[in-house]
C-alpha cells in the first residue's frame, strides 16, 4: 500500500513542477489564460469621436515687465502681416550723475543702444529697417500694460537709417549696437542737473525709447522680415552715451533692467484674404478644414467633443487629443515652426475664453517629425464625466504666448487626411 501511494505522489510531484515552470516561463503570459471569460476586463480602441474646433483672435495679453521683449515685422502668407513695437526705459545706474565740472569742456562723441538678442521668428537673414522714438508719455502707474497698448513718441528717428541684418554675416548675433543720433546724445550729456539727480528726476526728462520697425520689403521675398527677441534684463542690454571731458575720454551706462519700465504692442494686418480668415469663418463648422494657433497673444483655439457625455468614465484607460499641424503650411524652409508646447484650460461657458479660476489641465508638445501634438486627456475627461468640471470644451494656448510669435495651423475636422482625433 505505501509502495501505491509513494508512487501517487511522485507522479503528482513531477505534474505540478512541470506546470509550474510552463505557466512561468514569461510574466506577460502568466495568469491571464487560467481566469474564467467573465473575469477579463477586454477594452478596445476608439477614434470615431468627433472633435470641433474654432480660430479664437485674441483681444490683448499682459506684456509689461516681462523678461523679453519683441519689435520688428515680417509677412506670413497665410495669417497676414506681423509687427511688434518695444516701449522701454534706461535709468540711471545711481544718483547725482555728473558728466564734468565745466560743461565748456564736455564733448560728445557718441550714443549707442545695444540689444541683447536672444532669438527671432521669420527670417534673420531679411534686412528689417529700425526707427528709434523718444517716448513723450510717461508709462502709466494705475493700469497694466498689454499687447495692445501703445505711448505716444516723438515723430524724429533716433535710428540714423539702421536695418537689423544679418545676410552678410554667418549667422544670427547674440546682440546689435545701434548707434543713434547724436541730437539724443547731445540732449543727455547738456542735461539740466536737477533731471540727473535721481531716476524719479531722469525719467521725467527722459521718459524712455520706443524700437519699432519701417516695413519689411516683399521684392525679393513673398515671406519677408521677422521679429527680433530681446533680453531687457540682460546686462548687455543698454544705452551708452561716449563723450570727452577736456579731452579724456569717458562713457556713462544708463541702464535697462528689471527695474526698467517696459512692454511691447503688437498688431495684424492684412489677413482678410489669407487662409486665417477662411479659418475664422468656418470656426466651429464640422466640415471646418483649419484651425490656428499663435503665440504673441493674437490666436488661441477653442476644442470641443460633441458627444463626450457617451463616453463611460470607467472604461477610460488612456484618452489623447491628437492635432496635426499640416506640414505644408509651415512657410518656406520651414521658417514659421509651431509652438514647443501647448496648454489646454477648461473653456467657459461660451467657449471664447479659459473658464474663470481654471488652471492648466493638461499641456502637449510639439512632434516635429510627426507634425503633431499629443494631449493627454485620461484624467480631464473622467473629471468632467463625472461632473466635477462642466463640459464646456476645451482652450489650447501656446507656451510662451505673450514673449514669441510661433504659430501652427492645424488640419480641422474637415482636413481630407489630417482632422483631429480623440483616441
Amino acid at each position: 500500500m505505501k509502495k501505491h501511494n509513494m508512487a501517487w505522489l511522485f507522479v503528482i510531484g513531477i505534474t505540478t513542477a512541470m506546470l509550474f515552470f510552463t505557466a512561468c516561463t514569461s510574466p506577460n503570459n502568466a495568469g491571464i489564460e487560467v481566469l474564467p471569460d467573465d473575469d477579463i476586463v477586454k477594452g478596445h480602441f476608439v477614434d470615431s469621436f468627433s472633435v470641433e474646433m474654432s480660430t479664437i483672435l485674441v483681444d490683448s495679453v499682459l506684456t509689461e515687465r516681462l523678461t523679453r521683449n519683441l519689435f520688428g515685422n515680417y509677412v506670413d502668407e497665410e495669417l497676414g502681416w506681423i509687427y511688434a513695437e518695444t516701449y522701454i526705459q534706461p535709468r540711471l545706474t545711481g544718483s547725482n550723475l555728473v558728466f564734468g565740472t565745466n560743461p565748456a569742456n564736455l564733448e560728445l562723441d557718441s550714443i549707442v543702444l545695444r540689444l541683447d538678442l536672444t532669438g527671432f521668428y521669420g527670417r534673420y537673414n531679411d534686412p528689417v529697417p529700425l526707427e528709434i522714438l523718444e517716448i513723450t508719455q510717461a508709462f502709466p502707474t494705475d493700469a497694466a500694460l498689454t499687447s495692445k497698448d501703445q505711448l505716444s513718441v516723438d515723430t524724429y528717428d533716433y535710428a540714423n537709417g539702421y536695418n537689423v541684418d544679418f545676410s552678410a554675416l554667418p549667422g544670427f548675433l547674440d546682440f546689435i549696437d545701434i548707434r543713434l543720433d547724436d541730437s539724443l546724445g547731445q540732449k543727455l550729456l547738456f542735461a539740466d542737473p536737477d533731471s540727473l539727480l535721481n531716476n524719479t528726476t531722469f525719467v521725467s526728462f527722459f521718459k524712455g525709447l520706443c524700437i519699432r520697425s519701417k516695413p519689411v520689403s516683399q521684392i525679393t521675398s513673398r515671406e519677408p522680415g521677422g521679429i527680433f527677441y530681446m533680453d531687457p534684463t540682460s546686462t548687455d542690454s543698454r544705452l551708452t552715451l561716449h563723450y570727452r571731458d577736456s579731452n579724456a575720454v569717458k562713457s556713462v551706462v544708463f541702464d535697462i533692467n528689471l527695474n526698467s519700465e517696459r512692454f511691447h504692442h503688437i498688431e495684424r494686418t492684412d489677413y482678410s484674404s489669407r487662409l486665417l480668415t477662411q479659418a475664422l469663418n468656418e470656426s466651429g463648422q464640422p466640415d471646418a478644414v483649419y484651425a490656428v494657433i499663435e503665440a504673441g497673444a493674437l490666436i488661441k483655439t477653442f476644442v470641443k467633443i460633441p458627444n463626450l457625455k457617451n463616453l463611460d468614465p470607467v472604461g477610460i484607460n488612456k484618452a489623447e487629443l491628437i492635432l496635426k499641424v499640416d506640414p505644408d503650411l509651415l512657410g518656406s524652409g520651414d521658417r514659421f515652426t509651431p509652438p514647443k508646447q501647448v496648454f489646454l484650460f477648461v473653456a467657459n461657458e461660451s467657449g471664447t475664453a479659459e473658464l474663470a479660476g481654471n488652471s492648466v489641465v493638461s499641456t502637449g508638445d510639439y512632434d516635429a517629425n510627426l507634425h503633431q501634438y499629443a494631449i493627454p486627456l485620461t484624467n480631464n475627461l473622467q473629471t468632467i464625466l463625472a461632473g466635477r468640471l462642466p463640459d464646456n470644451g476645451f482652450i489650447l494656448v501656446p507656451g510662451e504666448n505673450g514673449v514669441s510669435m510661433n504659430r501652427a495651423i492645424f488640419a480641422g475636422p474637415g482636413h481630407p487626411l489630417l482632422a483631429p482625433k480623440l483616441r
